[in-house]
C-alpha cells in the first residue's frame, strides 16, 4: 500500500478517489482524531494492512466523497503520536514517522497514515483494550473464535504440541503407516529389510517424540503426527471440526458434484491428511486436459505438466497451512476452468512472497516434515513459484489468492484455461452484454445493467443470474457498498502485475 497521489484522483474537474474497502478508509477529522481512528488502526494491523485517510468526509447515502480538510495538521499529527506510544490507547506502537504524509488538495491539507500488517505472531494490536479486525469497508471487534485463532498463531509452530498418553499406536490407520512406509522404501531411505516395528519407525521420524519437559521421558503422539495418519475418530477427538472435502463438478456453474471425497463418510470412514493426499492428487491430475499447445518454437509447451505441478502445490500448501482447529475444513473444487484450494487459516506472508518464494512460514511443521520425507514437498516457498510459472508459461488467467479474515480463511484459485480465450467460453447473451457494459462503465450495480437502453436480455433475476455466473468464471468481481452490491470487470492483481514485473527484471535485466 502506497501514499495517494492527490493531484491525479480527479475527474472532469470534481473529486474521484476509490471507494472505502477492506484497505482503505476515510475519516473526518478538523482538530481532533475522530474516536474510531485506533479502531481502524487495530483492524488494519490485525489483517492486510491500509491506509487512512484524514480530511475527506462520505456521504453514505450514495457513497460521494468531499474534502473537508485538516485545519490543524500538526496538532493532529502529535496527538497520532502520543496516543501511538500510549499502551492504554493502543497495545503497542506501529506507526513510525515514515507514515505519515500531509497532502494538499484543493487548498485544503489531508493527513495520510499507513499501517502495516502486523507479524502473524504478533497478533493480535489492540485499540483501547479491544481487538478489531477488517472486514469489507469496516472495522468489527473480533470473535473469541478469532482471539482464540490470534493465540494459537502467536505460538509459530502448532502441529508439533503433544498429546496426552492416552493417545497411543491405536490411534493411527496401520494402512496408511504401511503405505507410508512403502514409499520411504521406494525412496531408498530405509532398507526393505529394516526389522523396525510401526512404534519404533513412527519414533524414527518424529510422530512420537520424547517429553522432555517431564521427568518421565516418555514419548507422544503429536497433533501433526495424528492429524498425517490418525484414524478419523481419533482426529475428531482432538480437532473436532476437522474435515477434509475433495469435490469434482462437470461444469462450471454446477451445484451438484459428480464425484467427492470427503472425511468420515461411508466411503471414507478413515480419512486422513496422508489418505486425502494421495486420493485427491491422483483425481486432480485426471481432471487435466492435455489439449495440444504448441509454442512458439512449433514444439508442446509442458501445459500438462505445468498445470499437475501447480496443483499438486497448492494441495500440498493447502492441508500443510491448514489452522485444523479452526471453523470451517479443506476444501478443494475441481471445475472445467479452474481449481479452488480453500484451508482454514489465513496466509502467514504477503502474496507477493508467496508468489515469489521469498519466504516460508509453514503452520504445521510435523505435516511439512513428512510430506518432505517423501519428496512431496521438497523445497521452501518453492509453491507459490510453481503456481506463478504455470499459468505464465501456458498463457493461463492469473491464479488468485483471496483472504477471509473473517473466517479466516485462505483461498487459491488456479485457472486451466487461456486468459486470451476465457471471454469466448460458455457465454449466453446476457454474459456477453454484462461484459461488454463492464468495459464502458468503470463499475455498475444490477439497476445500471437492468434500466439500460440497450438491454434486451433480461430483468433483475436474469441479470442477477448472469452475474453470479461470471464471477464464478473469474471475469468479474463484487464488492459491498452499504446495502447493494457494485461490481466491475475482473483487472489482474495488483501483486501479480508488480509479481510479473519483478520476475521481468530478473530474466532479462538482473541476469
Amino acid at each position: 500500500m502506497n501514499f495517494f497521489d492527490f493531484t491525479t484522483i480527479t475527474s472532469n474537474g470534481t473529486f474521484s478517489t476509490p471507494a472505502e474497502n477492506e484497505n482503505i478508509e476515510y475519516k473526518e477529522a478538523s482538530w481532533k482524531l475522530p474516536k474510531t481512528f485506533w479502531e481502524t488502526v487495530s483492524s488494519f494491523a490485525n489483517t492486510s494492512g491500509g491506509i487512512i485517510i484524514l480530511g475527506i468526509s462520505e456521504d453514505k447515502s450514495n457513497h460521494t466523497f468531499s474534502i473537508t480538510g485538516v485545519d490543524t495538521t500538526e496538532d493532529l499529527i502529535t496527538q497520532i503520536f502520543n496516543d501511538n506510544n500510549n499502551p492504554s490507547c493502543l497495545s503497542r506502537p506501529i506507526i513510525q514517522n515514515n507514515d505519515v504524509k500531509i497532502s494538499k488538495f484543493q487548498n485544503k491539507n489531508i493527513i495520510q497514515i499507513l499501517i502495516h500488517p502486523e507479524p502473524f505472531n504478533a497478533r493480535p494490536v489492540t485499540a483501547l483494550g479491544k481487538a478489531y479486525i477488517r472486514t469489507g469497508d469496516g472495522d468489527r471487534i473480533a470473535t473469541q473464535e478469532q482471539l482464540k485463532y490470534f493465540t494459537v498463531e502467536s505460538q509459530g509452530e502448532i502441529d508439533t504440541h503433544l498429546l496426552p498418553s492416552t493417545y497411543t499406536l491405536d490411534d493411527l490407520n496401520k494402512e496408511s503407516i504401511r503405505n507410508y512406509r512403502q514409499q520411504i522404501i521406494e525412496k531408498g531411505i530405509i532398507n526393505p529389510s529394516n526389522q523396525m516395528d510401526d512404534k519404533e519407525f513412527l519414533y524414527s521420524i518424529g510422530v512420537f517424540r520424547k517429553d522432555r519437559l517431564s521427568n518421565s521421558n516418555q514419548y507422544h503422539l503429536t497433533d501433526g503426527g495424528l492429524l498425517f495418519f490418525g484414524n478419523y475418530i481419533s482426529i475428531t477427538d482432538r480437532f473436532p471440526r476437522f474435515q477434509l472435502d475433495y469435490q469434482k463438478y462437470n461444469s462450471d456453474n454446477s451445484i451438484n458434484w459428480i464425484d467427492r471425497v470427503s472425511a468420515g463418510d461411508m466411503n471414507y470412514p478413515n480419512l486422513n491428511v496422508y489418505t486425502f493426499y494421495r486420493l485427491v492428487l491422483s483425481k486432480l491430475e485426471a481432471s487435466i486436459p492435455d489439449p495440444f499447445i504448441q509454442g512458439k518454437d512449433l514444439s508442446r509447451t509442458s501445459y500438462h505438466q505445468d498445470l499437475i505441478s501447480a496443483a499438486k502445490e497448492a494441495l500440498v500448501n493447502s492441508l500443510m497451512h491448514s489452522y485444523y482447529d479452526g471453523a470451517v475444513g479443506v476444501k478443494i473444487v475441481d471445475r472445467p476452468s479452474y481449481f479452488e484450494f480453500t484451508n482454514p487459516g489465513t496466509m502467514r506472508v504477503s502474496k507477493e512472497s508467496f508468489l515469489r518464494g521469498q519466504y516460508s512460514s509453514i503452520r504445521n511443521t510435523e505435516i511439512a516434515s513428512l510430506f518432505r520425507r517423501v519428496g512431496i514437498s521438497e523445497t521452501a516457498a518453492s509453491g507459490g513459484p510453481r503456481i506463478l510459472n504455470a499459468a505464465l508459461q501456458n498463457h493461463l488467467n492469473d491464479p488468485e489468492i483471496s483472504i477471509d479474515y473473517n473466517i479466516n480463511t485462505t483461498r487459491i484459485r488456479i485457472w486451466k484455461i487461456s486468459s486470451q480465450t476465457s471471454t469466448d467460453i460458455n457465454l449466453s447473451d446476457i454474459e456477453k452484454f454484462i461484459l461488454k457494459f463492464g468495459k464502458a462503465n468503470p463499475t455498475f450495480t444490477v439497476k445500471d445493467i437492468v434500466i439500460s437502453p440497450n438491454n434486451h436480455f433480461g430483468k433483475q433475476t436474469a441479470v442477477r443470474n448472469a452475474l453470479n455466473s461470471l464471477i464464478k468464471k473469474g471475469l468479474i468481481s463484487s464488492q459491498k457498498r452499504g446495502r447493494k452490491f457494485v461490481y466491475k470487470l475482473r483487472n489482474k492483481n495488483e501483486y501479480l502485475t508488480q509479481v510479473k514485473h519483478l520476475k521481468h527484471l530478473e530474466d532479462n535485466i538482473l541476469k
